[in-house]
């Protein structure tokens, strides 16, 4: 832990201690009253509670299954319904990356072959591409003011 952490920690009145196996998950508390108001406390539910995994391989000696959430494995054709996944799982990135990700996870790669021939299509119906990713090439100058 960095002392950053430390020092949460010395400020926390409940610290809760989580692992992937229920049996090593604690609750430290420091104020007695806690303890005995412990049934009047809100019940917090997990994301793993409500969004059941699957298994998406039997795993190695050395490394465990990996789980696929059920409610990406339901939206396993769809990737409107992919999108909105990871949408909701990761709010913070950009809007653009969604459709990567639903891609990519999905199998659906976007080929070289098919940029190529999207923008000729697009070249001869004269119509405008969707706002993406742009990658600058050459000196890029950043100014702080």
């Amino acid at each position: 832990m960095n002392i950053q952490d430390r020092q949460d920690v010395k400020k926390a009145q409940n610290i809760l201690m989580v692992s992937n196996d229920n049996r090593f998950n604690y609750q430290f508390i420091k104020n007695q009253d806690h303890i005995d108001n412990f049934e009047k406390q809100p019940v917090i539910i997990t994301m793993d509670r409500y969004d059941y995994s699957l298994k998406r391989d039997e795993g190695t000696d050395l490394l465990m299954p990996t789980l696929c959430p059920l409610s990406l494995a339901t939206s396993k054709d769809n990737l409107d319904d992919m999108e909105a996944f990871y949408a909701a799982k990761f709010p913070r990135l950009p809007d653009e990356y969604y459709g990567i990700l639903a891609r990519y996870s999905s199998g659906n790669l976007i080929t070289k072959k098919e940029i190529k021939n999207s923008l000729k299509k697009s070249k001869k119906k004269n119509t405008e591409l969707p706002v993406g990713m742009k990658i600058a090439r050459g000196p890029v100058e950043v100014s702080f003011d």
